[in-house]
């Protein structure tokens, strides 16, 4: 095989290994993640936002923050110490729930976290630890917008 063919096999292969993926990607999938109430997540259809990416906004209050440890915030990155884990409560006009922060390896971590009684618009996955009244659910944040700092 000469090396124009081996060329135009290296090309095909890698065209075919971005095109199946983009095929089965679901265009939902793209979307911004669901802007809902506290309300809704302690509503009985609590469940249906299970591990789902939504976004919350509201007022904090019970900042604890943890101290850093090692560990990893995802399966494929390595161990690292990490900084600016916490977890703070998240109130809005319909209700109020935990949020957790799981840190990452930036030492400057703890600088971005907001501060009690700050506005924040939080995004992150929702865990309902107890489905059933009284429930219990949590949002895993995975970005923290500080609206307005008090």
């Amino acid at each position: 095989m000469g090396p124009s063919q081996a060329a135009v096999r290296l090309t095909w292969w890698i065209a075919r290994s971005l095109l199946v993926p983009a095929l089965l990607l679901n265009p939902a999938d793209a979307a911004e993640p669901e802007r809902v109430s506290i309300q809704t997540l302690l509503s009985p259809q609590a469940t249906s936002y299970q591990q789902h990416l939504v976004t919350l906004e509201g007022g904090t209050s019970a900042l604890q923050t943890i101290q850093p440890i090692v560990g990893s915030y995802s399966l494929r990155s390595k161990p690292c110490l990490l900084y600016g884990r916490a977890s703070f409560v998240l109130e809005d006009e319909t209700g109020s729930l935990p949020v957790v922060v799981m840190g990452s390896c930036n030492p400057d971590a703890p600088e971005a976290l907001p501060k009690d009684g700050g506005r924040v618009r939080v995004t992150g996955v929702v865990q309902v630890l107890k489905s059933e009244a009284p429930r219990d659910v949590r949002v895993q944040a995975t970005a923290i917008q500080i609206l307005d700092s008090h």
